[in-house]
């Protein structure tokens, strides 16, 4: 998951991630190198994690529109329903990153 994708996946998901900045900032502060490595170690497990519970909030939607009743095991016919949920709203996550990214370089380039 690139750097991109994840602040705006827990830009939506209410997560609230430092900037790269914040971590930078430490190097100014007189932190020492393991300091930083750890900040940015931190930063990237975060990163991951609300990746991670963007995907379930995805799946738990997913899998709530496509399964009226949970049996011992999915129909074939859910599991493809959960796997075309799935796929529409990461493929729709994916376009709105790449939007986002354009509106920020254009943005950055108007000033």
């Amino acid at each position: 998951l690139a750097q991109d994708e994840s602040w705006a996946i827990s830009s939506r998901c209410g997560g609230d991630l430092q900037s790269p900045l914040q971590v930078m900032d430490l190097g100014q502060s007189g932190a020492t190198q393991a300091d930083m490595e750890r900040a940015a170690g931190l930063l990237q497990m975060q990163q991951v994690i609300q990746g991670q519970k963007a995907t379930m909030k995805i799946l738990g939607h997913c899998f709530e529109r496509c399964v009226d009743t949970p049996e011992d095991s999915l129909a074939y016919k859910d599991q493809q329903c959960i796997w075309n949920c799935t796929q529409r709203l990461f493929d729709s996550e994916q376009f709105m990153v790449k939007r986002l990214n354009a509106a920020q370089k254009a943005k950055g380039g108007a000033l």
